[in-house]
């Protein structure tokens, strides 16, 4: 009786340890958003020509225990109006088949004072931007939104192509800006 009554017990504590691990567990998970369909567009203006491209294959990851954020994109998958705008973009300006990716990694400030319901108008993000291999901090201001179970970000920022060491080459120099306007629309899921 007195092992039965030990194993009894001892089968408890074994149940109790494997509880805490799946909820341990389910808890860390309910932490993350992510998505594999986020946008992110450039717009470049000049006087010559406007070019715009949209990448709709972005990859992203919000902690929302620690505010950190990871976006990650192919270059390859922003798409233009002309073909042989996509092919100079990746050829010629961004070398894709040399620096296949751009990424975004830091975190949102003061995100641990914030609430699902009391989110600021503006929030900034300050991390790292790689892009063309080149690696900068910045920090970027943009809206965060809790929309029923998703995080929703969008951002518009500025991006200096030399900061980046993409040379434009000079045929193109008065079609391409200096300056272009990024445009960030991440809507976020929790992972199961």
């Amino acid at each position: 009786m007195f092992i039965s009554q030990n194993l009894f017990g001892m089968h408890k504590v074994i149940v109790t340890i494997l509880l805490s691990l799946l909820f341990s567990f389910t808890g860390t998970a309910q932490r993350s958003y992510i998505t594999r369909e986020g946008a992110v567009s450039f717009f470049s203006s000049t006087p010559l020509e406007d070019i715009k491209a949209e990448n709709n294959r972005v990859q992203a990851v919000l902690d929302n225990s620690t505010g950190e954020i990871n976006v990650r994109m192919r270059i390859e998958d922003f798409q233009f109006p002309r073909a042989l705008m996509q092919k100079h973009f990746n050829e010629k300006f961004m070398e894709s088949h040399i620096y296949p990716e751009a990424g975004f990694s830091g975190f949102i400030e003061d995100f641990d004072t914030f609430s699902d319901d009391q989110i600021p108008d503006q929030v900034t993000a300050r991390g790292k931007l790689t892009i063309h291999g080149v690696t900068r901090e910045v920090r970027i201001s943009g809206k965060l939104e809790k929309i029923g179970p998703h995080y929703v970000c969008n951002a518009v920022f500025p991006v200096r192509v030399g900061d980046h060491d993409i040379r434009i080459p000079r045929i193109f120099t008065r079609n391409i800006a200096e300056v272009v306007e990024v445009t960030v629309n991440l809507r976020l899921a929790p992972v199961n």
